[in-house]
């Protein structure tokens, strides 16, 4: 019999190693900025600690490759690209997670006008984006626009903020972690969130 063991890794240690050291502070809501991991720089996030936060705790950290809900061979924190058959560094986790967010990112940024958002609805958008991948945030199964893209590509941020409730299910089912998520993603969207996530 093959058993093999999960090799876990901190959230908190891939936060302070993007942040260079943030985790919770006076700049917990602010936007991360420039990113340099292990001397490389590796580019700049839009999101804040508290976005990082709330995608690491709900997507989890691994070091070794695994098959993940959907079937997708994964690794880190929710890292589907060019994965090794090996564990990885918590380093590659951090630049992994790094690059996955900024995809995320992008796809937001596209979507939207160029009307200010708060930091608080960045870091819900892109939390929602990187769970979801930019194509399903845009279209529905049958090709047409989802109605939460439709209301961040008209600037009606607020409204697209109620829409993240409904975002909860997987394989047809509804998922209390999708639920929970969601309810964080409402809570910073709206301005609501006040605490660690």
């Amino acid at each position: 019999m093959n058993i093999r063991q999960k090799i876990i890794c901190s959230i908190t240690a891939a936060i302070a190693i993007i942040t260079g050291g943030v985790t919770v502070s006076e700049k917990y809501y602010e936007p991360v900025g420039q990113v340099v991991i292990a001397g490389q720089y590796v580019g700049d996030l839009l999101v804040s600690p508290a976005a990082l936060s709330l995608i690491g705790n709900a997507e989890g950290c691994r070091r070794d490759p695994y098959k993940c809900p959907a079937g997708l061979v994964t690794n880190g924190i929710g890292n589907t690209h060019g994965v090794p058959n090996e564990p990885i560094s918590i380093e590659q986790v951090s630049k992994d997670w790094v690059f996955n967010i900024q995809q995320a990112e992008r796809c937001l940024v596209a979507s939207a006008p160029d009307l200010p958002m708060t930091q608080g609805q960045i870091d819900a958008f892109t939390s929602f984006i990187f769970n979801t991948g930019c194509t399903r945030f845009r279209k529905n199964s049958d090709g047409s626009e989802t109605r939460i893209y439709k209301k961040i590509s008209a600037g009606r941020y607020d409204s697209a903020c109620d829409e993240l409730k409904y975002w909860v299910y997987g394989g047809g089912k509804k998922l209390n972690g999708l639920v929970n998520r969601r309810q964080s993603e409402m809570e910073l969207c709206l301005g609501l969130a006040q605490t660690n996530i």
